[in-house]
């Protein structure tokens, strides 16, 4: 039993020994595993700071790739920018290049300007020179001139008064009448047909008569027409048609001055040297002041002395007021002047006078262009009457003057002079046509009275008869 007992103690002692060492393997294990445990959770910690330094890593790597791409589109704008500033740099050179050469160019027509305004002035002093030669003989002519003139008038109005009343237009016209009008009325009475021939031969008479080739052209044109619409087969009775159709191109409506507006009504008279626009100036106011108007003149012809005196002379005759200034002035002062008295001394009519050298056109129309500018500050919105006076024995010179004066004055009428000298008389036609303005008055004689009032119906007749 003791064995037994001895035996089963000795086991025991061996399990716990084994249990000892078991509990000691075990002991051990969890002390290697806990530190396994530990290492991995080291591991793990390491681990994490790692991926938390490659979070931040990339993080950072994501802000730097975006400032990357801030600084690229910056950087493009930038370049852009200095494009756009490179353009508008060129763009700026390229105006200042331009406005380099408007200067340059500028200069070069200021120099250019200069000279002429040099040469202008040289041609003025000159022709000053030669104005004034001239004008100290006509001085000496031109009153005496005048005043034979007046005395002739004088004489011609008392036997004008003698007979009764003055002459006939018709009378007044024959020249032109038995001229040219009595040549077409053969033409036509001589022939025995209507044909091509005789429209050529009419035309012929018609440009010999200073109607012109384009106003000569629209009379032929239009009587064909009128002829064949009448269904006119007799040459003869051609004429009373060619009547007709001339009569229609006359400007019938507007003759008439335009002076009994109240207040101051002004009249303007253009012209050149020798077509008598001093004697239709004074005809005009020996007219009105008859009329019982209050009369202004104004000697706006300051180049010719004669002018001046001559004028003067007929304002004394008229009874009429006269403004001038002493021979050189400046015609502008002079209108001004005329209009300041004639507001002053409520006059009805002022009527001023121009020079009229058209040797030196620029100079005369820069004159006419000024004057102009003076009279219609002073009209406002009433207007005036602007004058042109033509000799009708100068033909189509007429006309040419008459588009050239029209350039700078618009022009509201003309008056033709001298009919009663010429047997051609056609300029009244051509010149109404072609500027489309009315004819106002006909100068057919010396007589105050041989300044008439312009009736179309009542010209054609006197001329047709």
């Amino acid at each position: 039993m003791f064995k037994k007992l001895f035996g089963f103690g000795k086991k025991k002692v061996e399990a716990d020994e084994k249990n000892k060492v078991e509990n000691e393997g075990l002991k051990i294990k969890e002390v290697e595993e806990k530190k396994e445990q530990e290492e991995l959770k080291l591991k793990e910690e390491q681990k994490k700071k790692e991926l938390e330094v490659l979070k931040s890593k990339e993080e950072a790597e994501e802000v730097l790739k975006i400032e990357n791409e801030k600084l690229k589109i910056k950087e493009e704008q930038e370049r852009k920018e200095l494009e756009e500033l490179k353009l508008k740099e060129e763009a700026e050179r390229e105006e200042l290049e331009k406005l380099r050469k408007k200067e340059e160019e500028t200069r070069k027509e200021l120099e250019e300007l200069k000279i002429k305004e040099e040469n202008e002035r040289a041609e003025l002093e000159k022709l000053k020179i030669e104005e004034e030669n001239r004008t100290a003989k006509e001085a000496e002519l031109g009153a005496e001139a005048a005043r034979k003139e007046l005395e002739e008038s004088k004489e011609k109005e008392g036997a004008s008064k003698k007979k009764g009343f003055f002459k006939s237009l018709k009378e007044k016209l024959t020249k032109t009448r038995e001229g040219l009008f009595g040549k077409m009325k053969t033409l036509f009475s001589g022939r025995s047909v209507i044909d091509e021939e005789m429209y050529e031969e009419l035309e012929d008479l018609l440009i010999q008569s200073d109607i012109g080739m384009d106003m000569t052209l629209k009379i032929v044109g239009e009587l064909e027409k009128e002829v064949k619409k009448r269904g006119i087969k007799e040459p003869n009775l051609v004429y009373d048609v060619l009547k007709d159709v001339m009569e229609g191109f006359l400007i019938a409506e507007g003759t008439e001055l335009e002076v009994n507006k109240p207040g101051m009504n002004i009249i303007l008279v253009v012209g050149v040297n020798g077509v008598g626009k001093t004697t239709t100036i004074g005809k005009l106011a020996a007219k009105f002041v008859k009329d019982g108007k209050k009369v202004v003149i104004g000697a706006g012809d300051t180049f010719r002395a004669a002018a001046i005196e001559q004028l003067e002379e007929w304002a004394d005759r008229a009874g009429a007021d006269i403004i001038k200034h002493e021979q050189g002035s400046d015609p502008g002062a002079v209108v001004f002047d005329t209009l300041k008295a004639g507001k002053n001394r409520n006059a009805d009519i002022v009527i001023i006078d121009t020079a009229g050298r058209l040797h030196n056109k620029n100079n005369l129309m820069k004159e006419l262009e000024k004057i102009n500018i003076i009279i219609e500050k002073q009209a406002g919105d009433t207007g005036y009457e602007s004058l042109l006076v033509i000799d009708g024995t100068t033909g189509q010179n007429g006309l040419n003057q008459a588009k050239v004066f029209n350039e700078v004055t618009k022009l509201s009428g003309f008056v033709v002079t001298k009919l009663d000298g010429t047997a051609k008389g056609g300029i009244v036609f051509a010149v109404s046509e072609e500027l489309k303005k009315p004819i106002k008055f006909i100068g057919v004689g010396e007589g105050i009275e041989d300044l008439r009032e312009f009736k179309s119906k009542e010209y054609i007749d006197a001329i047709f008869e």
